[in-house]
């Protein structure tokens, strides 16, 4: 499944550079992350947290199979879990640095959602895209317009599709306010 996600999301980006549904997951949060390395280190658990396959290697290596192990690698599981930012769509033209299109917690370059057309409308577009670039839905030269009259619908109750950037106030953990870019799936296709 991550395979057939990746591989998708490689050839609409090949296709479409600019308009590409993309999912993207930033890096820990550095505040967060660094004190929970000072306490594992005051535990003294040897927890590598340079990226998010030696985290795992570490969760794996530093506990055993017995029921205590596996109840203390569950709690410092969801420790670690805590730093992490929320994964999010995006354009592909939005984001000028490549290195912002990386999804942290897969450790991979180019992320999309393409399993799952039946629970999220973004594998839907996927699909759509996909579809083209294998010459089954629009023409390559009128993917904006046929996008278009697909999204219609979702213009009139949509700031980001009518040209407004939308965000919306998510409570942070720990009772901070945190602002995230809400993105509309009809404004990726205008």
């Amino acid at each position: 499944m991550l395979l057939a996600n990746m591989a998708v999301a490689h050839r609409i980006h090949r296709a479409f550079p600019e308009r590409a549904l993309l999912r993207r997951h930033p890096p820990p949060q550095t505040k967060m992350l660094s004190d929970l390395v000072e306490f594992c280190d005051q535990m003294g658990l040897p927890m590598d947290f340079s990226s998010a396959g030696a985290l795992n290697k570490s969760l794996t290596e530093t506990f055993g199979d017995d029921k205590y192990s596996l109840a203390r690698k569950e709690v410092l599981t969801n420790m670690c879990s805590r730093p992490m930012q929320m994964a999010l769509y995006f354009c592909s033209g939005v984001l000028q640095d490549q290195a912002q299109f990386r999804h942290y917690a897969l450790n991979v370059l180019l992320y999309t959602h393409f399993t799952s057309p039946i629970r999220r409308f973004a594998d839907v577009l996927v699909h759509r895209f996909l579809a083209t670039t294998l010459g089954k839905g629009c023409k390559t030269g009128a993917v904006p317009a046929c996008a278009q009259l697909r999204a219609t619908h979702l213009q009139s109750g949509c700031p980001a599709a009518r040209g407004h950037t939308a965000t919306t106030v998510q409570a942070k953990r720990g009772g901070q306010p945190k602002q995230r870019e809400s993105v509309c799936p009809a404004s990726l296709l205008l």
